[in-house]
């Protein structure tokens, strides 16, 4: 408002000095009137410019001013609620702006002042020429056009420092609203939780609950469409060993029983002899499964591969923590262990185990008889088994490490050459002194001299047996240097590597130890699995025996299982000796399924066909051998087939049906 009143105070008196040249004028000559009135004509045309101009820059820069201001009242009213600090800044920067405008204002007045006094000065000193006029005409529309510009740009850098400190209130103020929002969006909440009834939020966290159920039902369809992937993948080809050994790694994350015993039995059915997935197997029932299911995890495990050494420390680990009390219990499964595979060429893992657990039960007596039967085993560490008796002995006192009666039996020994060897220095003593007195012994010294033969005598005795084991380990150590692999895989062995087997097997047997020949091939069949002429060599060993003994025959039978039943189910070979085995222990019932299986696999096979009908006839079912006859004659790949199959039918007619 007070610009607009300077404006009008200027007008009023811009019009009063108007007057006074119009007075003045009319008082010159009038033959110089004419000249004037052409020049006043002129001159009121340019102040009518004038006026105009600055008239136009005052509207623009109200119309500006108060657009602002109308503005900044607007956003001032709405901070008001918000915040009492800054309302008053914002106040204080409206006073400041508008103190600006009035000075621009004041300054621009003062401009016009000056141009109209001297617009009045020139005419009162009564300039005629109308070039001077023209000079000073074009001089003050420059300078307005001039101001006009600064004006602009004075107007322009306010309108930016307006909208600039518009923007920082408005950031503060909606962060500062967006906080309040919240505020009152979670009271709200809480208000009408507390309003809700009890029937209402129950309603809700059923609602909630049933969603739970739903993701935890989706989770597990994705599981389970997962599972279903790796389980297709080993399905198509159950040989592809990478392919289940994804599958055991997923089943070992997802955390359901009942697939992992599935996918574990599948994988362990076909690759026995994967000692380290027993182990995982009995781990997994250890942790997610009962005491019984573990148990019977390892003793299938230790059924099916019974010479992992690995398998046997890791099961005796087991029993050690399960067990603890029970030393009778645990010292059992120790001598199933060592019975089993101490004999293995790296068994001494296990021994060490066992003379370890001994020590701790403080049952010296027992370790003793340990290290007695480790020294006379050749195994792969034979020379730091005898240093470790040695130790033993020297350690502990004759009367813990040996049962009564071999201390008693090695004490009376050991006082005999004590008194033949003081009989002897005695009998010397008296020759050269001629004299029958002698002192007494030292009782301590009689001791210690008692305890230090006692311990050679021990070392002695067991020195015979250990350069036996020594002769032994190295006629053998060129042959278990040469094996690189003798654990089970798929991949193929290398020639070198099944020459040294066959090798290796032919020296076992040229020394005749049942025992190790048999152990040896157990080990050779654990890496060599995937090849037939191993399973067909054992079997051949145990027949050559010509032995009675069940044992044996036991065992014969467990190599065609295992042969024809896990590792080489569709190989015509071993599967058709196997019929033969078991048509000639008169289980001719067994040897028709296995020859019909391998008809079933590989048809059209003439040994096969062969087989089947000899079998038929050999225990006289001869309308089972013309059905069989009649329907391969029938089904025959090729007109040869078929003719020698009807000669021969022909001839079992004639030769068998007529007679």
């Amino acid at each position: 408002m007070s610009s607009d009143s300077e404006n009008t105070n200027h007008a009023r008196k811009s019009e009063t000095v108007y007057d006074e040249l119009e007075k003045l004028i009319s008082s010159v000559d009038a033959d110089e009137k004419e000249l004037k009135m052409k020049m006043e004509k002129k001159k009121s045309n340019g102040k009518e410019n004038k006026i105009k101009e600055s008239n136009g820059l005052a509207d623009l820069k109200n119309e500006n001013e108060l657009k602002n201001k109308n503005e900044l009242e607007d956003k001032t009213v709405t901070m008001k609620n918000e915040n009492g600090n800054e309302e008053k800044r914002i106040n204080e920067d409206d006073n400041h702006l508008e103190s600006k405008d009035s000075q621009n204002n004041s300054e621009d007045g003062k401009e016009e002042l000056e141009l109209s006094e001297m617009i009045v000065c020139d005419e009162v000193a009564g300039d005629s020429d109308e070039d001077d006029n023209k000079i000073e005409i074009e001089a003050t529309i420059t300078n307005d056009k001039d101001k006009y510009e600064r004006d602009t740009k004075k107007i322009k850098k306010d309108s930016k420092e307006k909208e600039s400190n518009k923007k920082k209130y408005d950031k503060k103020s909606d962060s500062k609203s967006k906080d309040r929002s919240r505020k009152e969006d979670s009271k709200r909440v809480d208000k009408k939780r507390s309003r809700t009834p009890s029937k209402d939020r129950s309603s809700k966290d059923s609602s909630l609950k049933k969603r739970s159920k739903v993701s935890d039902k989706e989770k597990e369809s994705k599981k389970l469409r997962e599972l279903d992937k790796f389980w297709q993948t080993v399905r198509d080809d159950p040989s592809d060993f990478i392919g289940w050994t994804y599958l055991l790694q997923y089943v070992d994350g997802a955390k359901n029983i009942e697939a992992a015993r599935e996918a574990y039995d599948a994988f362990l059915d076909l690759y026995p002899y994967c000692y380290g997935y027993w182990r995982k197997y009995a781990d997994y029932e250890r942790k997610n499964g009962t005491k019984e299911n573990c148990e019977k995890v390892f003793d299938r495990g230790l059924k099916a591969i019974p010479l992992s050494v690995d398998l046997w420390i890791h099961y005796m680990g087991y029993m050690k923590s399960a067990y603890p009390d029970d030393e009778d219990m645990i010292r059992e499964q120790f001598e199933r262990a060592v019975e089993a595979c101490g004999i293995e060429f790296r068994s001494d893992r296990l021994w060490d185990h066992y003379i370890k657990f001994e020590l701790e039960c403080k049952q010296y007596s027992r370790v003793t008889d340990i290290y007695e039967r480790l020294i006379a085993t050749p195994t792969h560490g034979f020379l730091n088994n005898f240093e470790c008796f040695k130790d033993y002995v020297k350690k502990y006192p004759k009367n813990k490490i040996l049962e009564a009666v071999k201390f008693l039996e090695l004490r009376k020994e050991v006082l005999a050459e004590i008194k033949e060897a003081e009989a002897k220095k005695s009998h010397g003593r008296k020759i050269d002194s001629g004299s029958d007195s002698d002192d007494m012994a030292d009782p301590i010294e009689q001791r210690t001299k008692e305890e230090n033969l006692m311990k050679e005598r021990m070392i002695s005795s067991r020195m015979v047996i250990h350069k036996n084991t020594a002769e032994m380990v190295a006629l053998r150590l060129p042959y278990e240097e040469m094996i690189k692999r003798p654990y089970f895989h798929v991949k193929p062995l290398e020639r070198s590597q099944i020459r040294n087997w066959k090798e290796y097997l032919e020296f076992e047997i040229s020394h005749g130890n049942y025992k190790r020949i048999v152990v040896l091939f157990e080990r050779c069949l654990i890496a060599c699995a995937l090849y037939e002429e191993f399973w067909t060599k054992y079997v051949s060993y145990l027949e050559s025996l010509e032995s009675d003994d069940q044992e044996v025959k036991d065992r014969i039978e467990d190599i065609y299982i295992r042969a024809c039943t896990v590792h080489h189910k569709n190989k015509p070979g071993i599967n058709l000796t196997w019929a033969l085995h078991l048509e000639n222990n008169g289980q001719y019932d067994k040897a028709a399924q296995i020859l019909d299986m391998l008809d079933s696999v590989s048809p059209d096979k003439k040994l096969i066909i062969q087989r089947r009908i000899n079998l038929e006839r050999r225990r006289n079912c001869n309308d089972r051998v013309c059905e069989l006859y009649e329907h391969y004659i029938s089904t025959a790949n090729s007109s040869l087939t078929s003719i020698l199959l009807t000669v021969k039918y022909a001839r079992f007619v004639w030769k068998v049906r007529i007679l």
